[in-house]
């Protein structure tokens, strides 16, 4: 660094031009020798100078660069001795974490033990006599033992926390609340009228104890790092969910666990998914376009970090659509690249024919270049094909079929990958026979999506309760997300997920997946990386790509499969079962005893969430005097944005001129004209050379040296700004 700003100098600021520029005057003072005799005797030519310090400096930077050599040979043992406390402290703060993180997972394999144990008592009757009126509605229940968070716990910027007003939400530490998605909760107060469903909340009810006394030991555990414990939960496969602590629901009726990354990691494992979408004219008929994004951008949110993903459009001919700079191979599912990609699915538009043997080769194609080059999850394959069903260009659909076959036959013989297809019928009116033909032709489920169906989640399903099946056998596999920032503390978090199952039958039934949240905010401290640094998410990514779901069905387990995904009409006629165990959970023989209201209260129905959850610190009731107000006074925010454009608009000026002004004196400096030439030079033909310190004529003056007339030429001036170069307030 100092030779190069050493050389710098040398060539930029005391510029070699000033010794060749002086070569003029130098030829002239040498020529009265009889003058000077004593004072030029020695002196060097302008071009030996220039030689002399280029040599200087090139010697100098040899020499350091010798000592620098010399230095590393000699310091490097003595480095290592220092540096190997940094190595074990390094060592020691990865040890430390991979603690955290196994007690982390032996947690959530305790819960899952405890809602699996749960499971088999949902029948009993005194299980159904304890759920009567034994839950809490997160939407309309006030909590047994609420009371406002501190805000050392959480913030809830709804209710104004973390402004400085004293308020925050309600919440309870010993009870756990109950959501429902509002498309499933169509009796009276919000119940559901699903006997599944009602059975779900019963069973799970039974897990509570169990959910406080984690709660409890948490708080023991992660106050030695200063950091707060998170909620623990479960998320049905029919879209129920229980959490602990209890919370007041902000938006009631849209929280869906199945939508969540965490219950889909755990419940299909790692796999490269790509998604087919049929872009043509005909799509844009009863908004079939429209139910074609919003079910692609579902499953797209589904997705993980141990995932890879790709969206193919087709009509005439098939494209993909790139969620990054043009690749053409699937993508890891970061938060990022999902974005991107939902980004770019919401942006397209529909016209042309519909050619399904362009969509599935452009699929194909993606997989296989993925695979070659490695950038794989290395698991199981899943395309999940969505069209009005339509087919009106390209080959027919035998050799549609035949592609489909060949090419799932050649990703399992060359890399050993299992591909599952999945077509889905967009629309009431869609033509069903060309995409259920494909799904029974090729071993895949085929699934009809209703125009303004409530259960999109449950629809769209299919591939990764399939996938579950593949998880039922291992007892110890569990699930890591992105860290990703949490809802309600606006920290930075991960989650820690694994599938239920009743294990009783074969295949164990998937029931659904239990998770524990964790804050960063102890793996920040401990190995003092940024929860969102490429280090702490590769160390996510190799824990979240550990395990491959193993899927071996039979055609009755397949059939069932199907039958869950769109009833009878979905079936292939494999099986002439019914039953389909281990696929459809077995009713409870009690239907008549299942109550009819899970709710212990519904106090705060219908009032808004401020009114229900914002409190005083300090108190357990709700306070009219927190939340944020409806209307917020837009003048002050005008003024304070009118004062940072107004700051901007005179810093970035100034520091401009000020850069100019340091430009052109470097230049001045470079252009300065040497001091030691003589005031006068006596000669037949020399010109006089003026003084330094003599005035420097105007531009386009004449001048007269030695009886001939000049004109001083303009200055040199600054070059133009760039036009394209514009200030930002």
């Amino acid at each position: 660094i100092v030779c190069a700003c050493a050389c710098t100098y040398f060539y930029c600021c005391e510029d070699r031009d000033y010794y060749l520029g002086s070569t003029f005057a130098t030829q002239h003072k040498h020529k009265h020798k009889h003058k000077h005799k004593h004072k030029h005797k020695h002196r060097r030519s302008p071009s030996t100078e220039l030689n002399l310090n280029r040599a200087f400096f090139t010697t100098m930077i040899m020499i350091i660069g010798i000592i620098r050599v010399a230095a590393a040979l000699l310091l490097t043992p003595l480095t290592q001795r220092h540096l190997q406390p940094f190595a074990h402290a390094r060592t020691d703060a990865e040890n430390e974490v991979k603690l955290i993180l196994q007690r982390i997972e032996e947690d959530t394999l305790k819960l899952r033990d405890e809602v699996e144990n749960a499971y088999t008592q949902r029948c009993s009757i005194e299980t159904l006599s304890q759920c009567s009126r034994g839950s809490f509605n997160g939407c309309s229940s006030v909590f047994p033992n609420q009371q406002c968070m501190a805000a050392d716990e959480l913030v809830v910027e709804a209710c104004g926390g973390g402004g400085g007003n004293g308020c925050n939400a309600l919440w309870d530490k010993t009870t756990s609340i109950v959501s429902i998605p509002s498309a499933l909760a169509q009796g009276k107060d919000d119940n559901p009228t699903d006997p599944e469903l009602i059975e779900t909340a019963c069973y799970t009810l039974l897990a509570e104890d169990y959910m406080r006394t984690k709660y409890e030991n948490d708080e023991i555990f992660w106050d030695s790092y200063n950091v707060q414990p998170s909620w623990t939960y479960f998320g049905a496969h029919n879209g129920l969910f229980r959490k602990l602590p209890g919370t007041v629901d902000e938006e009631c009726g849209n929280y869906d666990p199945r939508l969540r990354p965490w219950f889909v990691a755990a419940s299909s494992g790692p796999k490269d998914v790509v998604l087919v979408l049929d872009v043509s004219g005909s799509m844009s008929d009863y908004g079939r376009m429209d139910l074609a994004k919003e079910a692609a951008i579902t499953v797209i949110k589904t997705l993980t970090i141990s995932d890879r993903v790709a969206v193919i459009a087709f009509s005439d001919y098939a494209y993909q659509v790139h969620s990054d700079s043009g690749t053409d191979l699937l993508v890891r599912a970061t938060n990022e690249n999902k974005n991107l990609l939902i980004d770019s699915i919401q942006k397209l538009t529909d016209g042309g024919a519909t050619n399904f043997h362009a969509g599935f080769q452009q699929a194909f194609d993606a997989l296989e270049r993925t695979i070659e080059q490695e950038y794989t999850s290395g698991c199981n394959v899943a395309i999940l094909f969505m069209t009005d069903g339509v087919r009106t260009a390209g080959p027919e659909t035998d050799e549609v079929l035949s592609l489909i076959n060949d090419s799932t036959q050649r990703l399992a013989t060359l890399y050993n990958r299992d591909t599952k297809i999945f077509t889905f019928s967009l629309g009431a009116q869609a033509d069903r026979l060309a995409t259920k033909e494909i799904a029974c032709s090729t071993n895949g489920i085929w699934t009809p999506v209703g125009d303004f169906d409530g259960d999109l989640v449950g629809a769209m399903a299919s591939y990764y309760k399939l996938f579950a099946l593949g998880l039922g056998d291992d007892t110890e596999f569990t699930a890591w997300v992105e860290p990703y920032e949490f809802f309600w503390t606006k920290k930075m978090g991960t989650t820690n997920s694994a599938p239920v199952f009743d294990r009783s039958v074969d295949p164990p039934l998937f029931l659904g997946v239990v998770a524990s949240d964790v804050h960063m905010d102890a793996f920040e401290q401990v190995l003092g990386e940024n929860a969102q640094s490429s280090t702490m998410l590769q160390r996510f990514i190799r824990l979240s790509t550990a395990q491959c779901p193993k899927i071996d069905l039979s055609d009755c387990q397949l059939e069932g499969l199907r039958y869950l995904a769109g009833g009878e009409e979905a079936t292939c006629g494999m099986c002439n079962s019914t039953d389909y165990p281990g696929i459809i959970p077995t009713e409870c023989p009690f239907k008549p005893d299942l109550p009819k209201n899970l709710w212990q209260n519904t106090d705060v129905e219908g009032v808004k969430y401020e009114d229900r959850a914002c409190c005083e610190i300090g108190s357990n009731v709700p306070s009219e005097m927190c939340g944020i107000p409806d209307e917020i006074d837009t003048t002050e925010i005008d003024t304070s944005t009118n004062s940072i454009g107004l700051v901007l608009g005179i810093t970035i000026p100034v520091l401009f001129v000020i850069c100019c002004c340091g430009w052109l004196f470097c230049k001045h400096k470079k252009v300065s004209p040497p001091t030691d030439v003589p005031k006068e030079v006596v000669g037949t033909n020399a010109l006089p050379v003026a003084s330094v310190s003599s005035a420097i004529p105007a531009n386009n003056a004449q001048v007269t040296y030695g009886g001939v007339t000049a004109v001083m030429p303009p200055s040199a001036s600054a070059p133009p700004m760039n036009p394209a170069f514009h200030v930002r307030t």
